[in-house]
């Protein structure tokens, strides 16, 4: 089975501006790459062409599929779908697991076989950090969440720019756990 994926990031979102009715609203840009992203309202899109901008940088966008979340079971199942989606791109495809995840990324009302696999793979705590997760962003009303395509210039130099700094703050990150490290075990 060969499946063409292409890599999403999500370890830092982008900060962009939507233009809605005339009117200029915020979002942050999640699991993006150079030809799209999705993202949450709060409520719906009548259009599939849309408006973007970063600073003064404008470019256009299309949704190629939206998604209404109203339930906490299906929120709960998404999160747990990243999670193995962030899993797979760890994996070698060529994985006897790889098509059976995918297979169960892409059924619906399957958490418990999903919080089973991930127990497997990462441990107890992932199911926590997904707990976690549903808490800080519970609704009491619909989420929308959308996909975007864009084919942008302007885009692709946001999401280059969004890779490059993220990198350095990456490597930061990991030399400060690391003198964390050190401190504890001298302590």
């Amino acid at each position: 089975m060969i499946i063409k994926r292409k890599k999403r990031y999500s370890h830092i979102y982008i900060g962009l501006q939507i233009l809605i009715n005339d009117s200029w609203e915020q979002i942050k840009a999640l699991d993006w790459h150079e030809e799209g992203l999705n993202f949450y309202l709060d409520h719906n899109i009548d259009t599939n062409d849309l408006l973007f901008k970063k600073g003064l940088d404008r470019f256009p966008g299309k949704i190629v599929w939206r998604r209404v979340i109203k339930d906490e079971h299906v929120l709960l199942e998404m999160i747990l779908n990243r999670f193995l989606v962030d899993a797979l791109d760890k994996m070698d495809t060529n994985d006897a697991n790889y098509p059976r995840i995918i297979k169960l990324i892409r059924t619906h009302g399957k958490q418990e076989e999903k919080e089973k696999l991930l127990i497997l793979m990462k441990g107890m705590s992932i199911v926590k950090d997904a707990l976690s997760i549903l808490e800080k962003y519970k609704i009491e009303k619909s989420l929308y969440r959308f996909g975007i395509k864009i084919i942008s210039e302007k885009w692709t130099k946001i999401v280059d720019y969004a890779l490059k700094t993220a990198s350095v703050v990456q490597v930061l990150d990991n030399i400060e756990k690391e003198i964390s490290k050190i401190s504890n075990e001298i302590s």
